[in-house]
């Protein structure tokens, strides 16, 4: 698969904020934390189940990050960023956890009360197989509804009150062949749809962090045959 994206920007306009009770109402942040959850090692490179590393790196490269820090935990990176019109630069937590899906809570956990990261301030990044391959879905405190990595992150962090991008990856033809599926790589004929989520994910956590998460939704929700 091709590793070179092209990156989709949307315009942001801190002046346009929804005002309410969710905390990505709250114009520009100063401090937001994004991780992409995925499996380490070159043979889960690119896999179904690690969409979100591949969001991570690809929104790493937009913000010009060089390289990525390693711990026992996570590869993670630290940048202030020019962004939402405001004269104070925004302050950028990028995080790929080390500890494998089904553990990525002991890694961001960690990572939060390192960081000093507010809850509502922490954008994870995941695949999704009840959404067709390439679909975003963008929410905010919700249930794991059966995802290990999500699960995880609420059972450590013991709240759900955080945001989630959902990449969907679609589901396999039958239950028996899930894990073999997550692990696998995407078909050719799903390429360019994979390929131009991807693209997207810089402005899609750009939209969050700037615009609150109910323009993010308006943006880049997409419905399907499914809803």
């Amino acid at each position: 698969m091709r590793r070179k994206y092209t990156a989709f920007r949307a315009h942001v306009n801190c002046s346009q904020l929804e005002i309410g009770l969710l905390p990505s109402s709250i114009p520009c942040v100063k401090t937001f934390m994004i991780a992409g959850l995925g499996n380490p090692g070159p043979e889960y490179d690119e896999t179904r189940h690690n969409v979100g590393f591949m969001a991570v790196n690809a929104i790493g490269h937009s913000f010009k990050v060089r390289r990525f820090n390693h711990n026992r935990l996570a590869d993670w990176a630290a940048v202030e960023l020019p962004l939402c019109g405001e004269p104070e630069p925004l302050k950028v937590l990028l995080v790929k956890p080390r500890t494998f899906m089904n553990s990525s809570g002991i890694a961001i956990a960690a990572m939060v009360q390192e960081h000093r990261i507010p809850l509502e301030h922490l954008i994870v990044i995941h695949d999704e197989m009840d959404l067709p391959v390439g679909t975003v879905r963008i929410s905010f405190n919700a249930s794991a509804a059966g995802h290990n990595g999500i699960r995880s992150i609420i059972e450590s962090c013991q709240s759900k009150a955080f945001i989630r991008v959902r990449i969907g990856i679609e589901k396999p033809r039958s239950k028996a062949g899930t894990i073999d599926f997550v692990l696998s790589r995407f078909s050719r004929s799903e390429e360019d749809a994979i390929l131009g989520v991807i693209a997207k994910a810089t402005a899609i956590v750009e939209s969050i962090m700037c615009e609150g998460i109910m323009a993010a939704q308006s943006m880049f929700n997409q419905r399907t045959a499914r809803d």
